[in-house]
Parts: C-alpha cells; sequence; structure tokens
C-alpha cells in the first residue's frame, strides 16, 4: 500500500513538473502578434498607464468589447515582470498550470486518482492547449474558470453533507461570475450540460442548484461592471446587447460567418489538436467499438459520467456551431472532457502502474517536443509578429526613436505597446475613423518643426511604394530599413554626407542588415 502511494506521488510530481514546463518555457520569449495579443498587451498597458482599471482604452480611445478581467490579469502580471511579453502572458501561464490541476482533481473525483493523474497529463500535454495559453486573448483564462465551476458541481454531487454541498455550489457561481467577468454570456456555456445532467439524473437531485448566496455572489461578480460602465456611459447597454451579443450571434459580419467554418476551425483543433492522444482515443473506440450506436449507449449507462462528459463536449459545441463568430479558442473549454474521456478510457482499457508509466513516456516527450516548438517559434520570420519591426524602428533611429507614424495600417497595437504608446496612424486622405490625419498633414508637421524629431514611418511591403513616392515628392531625406514584411523610414535633416543627386534612390537589402540614404532627388 505504501509502495502504490509512492509510486502515485510520483506520477503526481511528474504531472506538475510537465504542467509547469508546458506553461512558462519561453512564455515571454515570442514577440507579440497582431492583432489580437497586440490589442490586449496595450489595453492593459494603458490602464497602467492612466490608472483607470474600470473603463478599458484602446489607442487612449474607450475599448469595452471585453470585460476587465484579462486585462487586470494581464496588467498584474506587467506589474511583476516589467512591460514586456513575459508580463503579458504570466496570467495564461498560470491559468494553464491550474487548470491542469482542476482537470486531475475531475478525474480522481469521478474514477479515482489514476485516472486524474493521466487526464491531468494528457492536458498538459495536449499542442491545442498548450498553445492556447501562448497566445494572449479570454480563452485560457475562461477556461479555467469554466472547468474549476464544472470541479465545483461534481465535488457538490459528491458531497456528504448539506453543508460541503452548499459550499461547493457557492463556488461553482463564484467561478461563473468571474468567467462573466472575463467574457460576458459565454462564460456559461458550460452551465448547460451541468443543467441538463442536474434534471435528468435523480441520484444528483439531493440539492439545488439555485443556491441563493451563490447566485447572489455570481450577479455581484459577474454583472457588477456592467452596471457601472453603463451608468457612467448612457447607450453602452445597447452596444453590448446589439453589437457583442446578437451581433455575434447572428451577424454575417462576425469572424468566419461562413456555414462551413466550424467544420474546418473547430473539429481540427480538438481532435488533431490532441497531438498523440488522439491516436489513444481512436485505438479505444475501436478496441470498445464505441463506433457502434448499440454498444455505445449501453457503455454510457454503465459509466453515468461517461454520459456527463459527452453533454459537456456536443451540448456547448452544437452552440458553437449555430453562432456566427468563430474562432478556434472559443471551444477551448470543450477539450478538457476529450482529456478526461481519453484518460478513462486509457485506464478502463488496461488499469495498472505499467499503463501509467507508459502514459507519463508520452507525456514527457511531448511536452519536451512543445517546448521545443514554441521556443522555435521565437525565431520563425511572422508578419504578425511587432518585435522585429519594432527593434528595426529602433535600429534605424540608433535607439532613440521618439514616434512611430503608420501609414495606412489601421491597428499595430503590438508596436504601440512596445512604443508605450507613441504610435499615430495615418492614411493618404486621413478620412478613415481610425486614422489620425492624413500623410500630407504629418509631412507638413515635420517640415514645419524647428528641430526635427526622430520620427520614423512604417509601411509594409505593399504600401511601400506608395509611401516611397510620397516622401521623394516632399522633399525630406530618409533613411530606409526593409525586412521581408515591412519598411522603416527615418526622417532625416539634410546633411552634406546623405547623397542629394537627382539620380534617385539607392535601396537597402531585403534582410534589413543595413541602412539607405533616400532623397526627393529634387
Amino acid at each position: 500500500m505504501q509502495d502504490n502511494e509512492n509510486i502515485s506521488k510520483v506520477f503526481r510530481l511528474t504531472m506538475v513538473f510537465l504542467a509547469l514546463l508546458a506553461a512558462f518555457s519561453f512564455q515571454g520569449s515570442r514577440g507579440l502578434y497582431e492583432t489580437t495579443e497586440g490589442r490586449y498587451a496595450e489595453c492593459s498597458r494603458e490602464m497602467l498607464e492612466s490608472d483607470n482599471y474600470l473603463e478599458p482604452t484602446l489607442n487612449y480611445r474607450p475599448h469595452f468589447t471585453k470585460p476587465p478581467l484579462t486585462y487586470w490579469a494581464i496588467a498584474g502580471g506587467m506589474r511583476l515582470l516589467g512591460p514586456n511579453e513575459w508580463g503579458v502572458r504570466l496570467y495564461n501561464a498560470i491559468a494553464f498550470f491550474l487548470t491542469v490541476l482542476a482537470i486531475a482533481w475531475i478525474g480522481a473525483t469521478l474514477w479515482g486518482k489514476p485516472t486524474g493523474i493521466m487526464a491531468g497529463l494528457i492536458y498538459a500535454s495536449s499542442p491545442f492547449p498548450v498553445f492556447g495559453a501562448y497566445a494572449v486573448s479570454t480563452d485560457t483564462l475562461l477556461t479555467l474558470w469554466g472547468i474549476s465551476a464544472v470541479l465545483c458541481y461534481l465535488k457538490a454531487s459528491h458531497g456528504r453533507s448539506s453543508l460541503e454541498r452548499k459550499t461547493w455550489l457557492v463556488a461553482m457561481w463564484v467561478f461563473f461570475g468571474l468567467g462573466f467577468l472575463t467574457k460576458g454570456p459565454p462564460a456559461l456555456i458550460l452551465f448547460l450540460p451541468i443543467l441538463v445532467w442536474h434534471i435528468y439524473h435523480k441520484e444528483q437531485r439531493n440539492f439545488k442548484l439555485a443556491n441563493p448566496l451563490g447566485i447572489f455572489l455570481f450577479i455581484l461578480i459577474g454583472f457588477s461592471w456592467y452596471l457601472i460602465v453603463c451608468y457612467r456611459n448612457p447607450g453602452l447597454l445597447s452596444y453590448f446587447l446589439g453589437h457583442e451579443v446578437v451581433g455575434r450571434i447572428a451577424s454575417n459580419s462576425a469572424h468566419n460567418h461562413q456555414w462551413y467554418k466550424p467544420f474546418t476551425i473547430y473539429l481540427p483543433v480538438l481532435t488533431l489538436g490532441a497531438g498523440p492522444w488522439l491516436y489513444f482515443g481512436l485505438k479505444i473506440i475501436r478496441k470498445k467499438r464505441l463506433f457502434n450506436p448499440v454498444i455505445f449507449r449501453s457503455y454510457l449507462r454503465r459509466d453515468s459520467y461517461g454520459f456527463f462528459l459527452l453533454l459537456w463536449l456536443l451540448l456547448p459545441l452544437i452552440i458553437f456551431f449555430l453562432v456566427k463568430s468563430r474562432l478556434e479558442l472559443y471551444v477551448l473549454p470543450l477539450y478538457a472532457p476529450i482529456a478526461l474521456a481519453t484518460a478513462r478510457g486509457i485506464c478502463r482499457n488496461s488499469g495498472g502502474t505499467y499503463i501509467l508509466r507508459r502514459v507519463t513516456t508520452v507525456a514527457v516527450l511531448t511536452v519536451f517536443a512543445l517546448v521545443g516548438l514554441k521556443g522555435a517559434m521565437s525565431f520563425l520570420p511572422n508578419k504578425n509578429n511587432m518585435k522585429p519591426l519594432y527593434d528595426t524602428c529602433q535600429r534605424i533611429s540608433g535607439g532613440n526613436v521618439e514616434e512611430v507614424i503608420a501609414f495606412n495600417k489601421s491597428k499595430l497595437y503590438g508596436l504601440q505597446f512596445y512604443m508605450d504608446g507613441r504610435l499615430q496612424r495615418v492614411s493618404p486622405d486621413g478620412k478613415e475613423s481610425w486614422a489620425d490625419g492624413s500623410i500630407d498633414g504629418t509631412i507638413r508637421k515635420m517640415k514645419s518643426s524647428a528641430s526635427l524629431p526622430s520620427y520614423v514611418l512604417v509601411s509594409d511591403r505593399e504600401q511601400a511604394p506608395v509611401l516611397c513616392n510620397v516622401l521623394r515628392k516632399s522633399g525630406l531625406q530618409f533613411l530606409r530599413s526593409n525586412n521581408e514584411y515591412w519598411g522603416a523610414y527615418l526622417i532625416v535633416p539634410a546633411h552634406p554626407s546623405v547623397s542629394t543627386t537627382a539620380s534617385g534612390v539607392t535601396t537597402s537589402p531585403t534582410n534589413g542588415s543595413s541602412l539607405a540614404p533616400e532623397t526627393s532627388g529634387t
């Protein structure tokens, strides 16, 4: 008995180590990607700058697309580790690690410690949740709250006393409240399988879901922010209901609204996102002949919590199929029942220490492979990575850039984050809602400046010829540095060392390794 307990402890420690390794390795090594990561990072940075934690801003304008809990979490990370990638992604690493522990606890509650440890190992070594935690968004944090709420409900259903059941139910409602403060109504997506399960299983009716204290705390945590900002900003309620709820459910302007998109977005990440565990899952289905509807129904009757996992997966997935706004990470909370079902199937198929050792070996190899991929992503070129563009701006200005001006680009929030907010956006005519002005107006401002500050203009490669032509016609002199995706243009005062020949322009190499002077040619 003591030997079994020691073995179980070793596997638990291995699970914890792998979860920490997957969560924190290279978490801050990659630059911020556009647009989501840059948007969340810049919102949080502006919160810290303004000390206004109630009303989020983006580009110093009100930004109410999401409740503030994720921004608070990112801001907290930046308080601890500084305004950098490590600080921005710290909350995701912590949330992923705690999610692994919650899933292991669910498995142990339903089927015993070996299944719980195995479920934790599977989740910690699956590509989908690991790389989900590597991307700055609301979804990893929302997944933590949703899975924690499910855990609390299951603990309540196993409670031995009325007080214990009520305590776990209150905790469940608190976690749903935190989820609502993270992403609004989608936080309740996991309440649906709980509700259906609770209604149709008589053995779970020894307590009521409608716990008065729990519901009060849910409303207090989840709705207080909405009530405050709607009171302070008339008309905001109609924006929440119209744009953020109805628009995302039914509008054809939502992300990936086409009817076939759920099949190409959700199904691949829920299956291929399992990595090597897909093989184990398919092997269990084949060996147990679970593709046979009769055998599958018999299996669910024998293992009632298998039916709960099926509800957990299918009911929210049906809703995600129907809602027209679709992104891969939306279904991240639905990967937990897949990990739990796989662990349960492996344990039922061949229990004992041997299979746990085998699963642990696969998990160790997979986690190290995933960590290697995370590290490689720090070096792989990507147009959406704003850190190399920021480095180019610093290099071309000698580290003294005072302001960056983005030409004909509406976002680049990651670059704005790196520039501590000092980013302006201009377009050819300046009439767009996102534009801070026109390129001609910006050039007039530069020419009228008594002492020319260190301005750097940036554009992508498609817009580079347009911007170069405008700068040449303006008479301003500039240095240019390119990489394969972006061009940076430093406006410089007239200087004898800068060529002003009428023959035109010398271009810099595309690898951005050197600078080339450019003139108007006049």
